[in-house]
């Protein structure tokens, strides 16, 4: 059976907004992977075999640098400074333990004033951040 007037439409599809959602994405996680590599910081972490890293949000991230200063993201803080953030953060409801990154050359003692700190403000344990050994 033979339908005359049947028309076959031809639709058009702009892939202009499929391409500009592609840039923004692009942009976004370009930004975003710039603004990763600023918060990790410059520490030679402790060789040690451990269990493997997976990549994941940390709630809060502590670095001990090899004087013994210490930082949460980019700002440098104390002890008591650590404990109120450690306060805040439990607060606001910490689904992760925090993760201390200690250079290898940082003293002990601000290791265990990182730890005591965080035990002050609420957080019972903490992970810390080791490099892995380097395969013989």
């Amino acid at each position: 059976m033979k339908f005359r007037g049947a028309k076959r439409s031809i639709v058009h599809v702009d892939l202009t907004p499929m391409i500009d959602v592609t840039f923004m994405l692009l942009i976004f996680f370009l930004v975003t992977a710039q603004m990763a590599a600023h918060t990790r910081g410059e520490v030679r972490l402790p060789v040690q075999v451990g269990e493997p890293a997976a990549a994941r949000d940390t709630g809060m991230l502590v670095m001990v640098r090899a004087d013994g200063s210490l930082s949460v993201g980019e700002a440098r803080v104390d002890a008591a400074q650590l404990t109120e953030l450690a306060r805040k953060t439990v607060a606001s409801g910490m689904e992760r333990p925090p993760v201390v990154r200690a250079d290898r050359d940082a003293p002990a003692a601000a290791l265990n004033l990182v730890a005591r700190a965080l035990q002050a403000g609420g957080i019972p344990s903490f992970q810390l951040a080791t490099q892995h050994e380097a395969a013989p």
